[in-house]
């Protein structure tokens, strides 16, 4: 009986993963997963010059703008991606499920951007914190919609 309880129990998490794709609870797996694309996405950006160009010259409600949209791109893919596969809904609400994907998203959509700028030397060329800064939040955005988009579409 002890068995048999174990196949139906199996069954189960099969049918909710591969078939009904249920959202698994988040952890290092998709963590690595959107470090991966945050990478891929992030890297095709760094080293184009008018992204260079344009980023040196954002102002600060560019920066601001970008932010907000960054969030924005974010919380929709969260939301239409991950979450609308969540069967139930009042067990796991939708402020948990954003809150640990949005802040592991952009956290590393911040971190790859400064990675790659600084493995390509950029900080060193522009000369100054602030301009680092800014291209930080320019490639920023490919970079966390390239982080949600490996962990979730990948998953989902």
């Amino acid at each position: 009986m002890k068995k048999i309880n174990q196949i139906a129990d199996d069954t189960r998490v099969l049918r909710e993963r591969l078939v009904e794709k249920v959202p698994a609870r988040f952890g290092m797996r998709h963590l690595v997963s959107a470090f991966f694309g945050a990478l891929f996405f992030g890297f095709t950006f760094v080293l184009k010059g008018l992204l260079i160009e344009v980023g040196i010259n954002l102002s600060g409600a560019n920066l601001l703008l970008i932010t907000f949209a960054t969030f924005a791109i974010l919380s929709a893919e969260i939301f239409f991606v991950g979450y609308s596969r969540v069967p139930d809904k009042h067990k796991r609400p939708f402020g948990q499920f954003w809150r640990k994907r949005i802040i592991a998203y952009y956290g590393i959509a911040l971190f790859v951007s400064f990675l790659l700028l600084s493995v390509y030397g950029i900080p060193e060329i522009v000369g100054s914190s602030w301009l680092t800064f800014k291209l930080v939040i320019a490639i920023s955005l490919p970079a966390a919609v390239g982080a949600a988009m490996a962990d979730l579409l990948g998953k989902y």
